[in-house]
């Protein structure tokens, strides 16, 4: 199987999806909000935060880095990565993963800002940043998110990435992408 890159909107799917492949096909995850968490707990005046990460040269070179030497190191154990998280741009993405890595980008854009809002709440959990939120704040995100994810779409189409919506049927969604993934490997 070939190593996964998964990238998108926060709150859409990604790291179920990138669970469902540890778990089914024994891939490791690197997630990159694990990356920039060091980074900002470690390096604090290089200001790598969840909206400041996928505007750094110098985090999407480390990121890229990490990835390489991971693969690198495991092609004697046949080990596949999936790297997952929303610190990249799809041209980002696309420049420096493209080669010999299925790249897939997820995002929620066909749902109104209520339903999306309604959905985050039904499947937080204590360690989702989202739980600390007002209602009005959430609803506020939302909408900038939905807003995004339609111009995520369209830089998709215009580079040729994958671009999938996980706003309705979530599960199936990502059952599609496991399926494209076990024939593009």
């Amino acid at each position: 199987m070939k190593n996964v890159i998964i990238m998108g909107r926060p709150r859409s799917g990604k790291s179920t999806l990138a669970t469902m492949l540890a778990d089914r096909y024994n891939y490791q995850i690197i997630r990159t909000d694990a990356i920039r968490n060091s980074f900002r707990d470690v390096f604090p005046e290089m200001n790598i935060k969840a909206h400041t990460a996928i505007k750094s040269e110098k985090f999407q070179k480390f990121v890229k880095h990490f990835f390489d030497y991971s693969v690198k190191s495991a092609r004697n154990n046949n080990f596949k990565f999936v790297l997952e998280g929303c610190e990249i741009t799809p041209k980002d993405c696309k420049d420096l993963y493209a080669n010999e890595n299925l790249i897939y980008v997820l995002a929620q854009k066909d749902i109104t800002p209520e339903e999306m809002a309604s959905n985050i709440r039904k499947y937080d959990t204590a360690k989702d940043w989202t739980t600390k939120m007002t209602y009005e704040e959430l609803l506020s995100y939302c909408e900038a998110s939905i807003n995004k994810a339609i111009k995520i779409e369209k830089e998709c189409k215009e580079l040729g990435l994958a671009f999938y919506d996980t706003s309705k049927n979530r599960k199936n969604v990502l059952e599609k992408i496991i399926e494209d993934i076990n024939i593009n490997s």
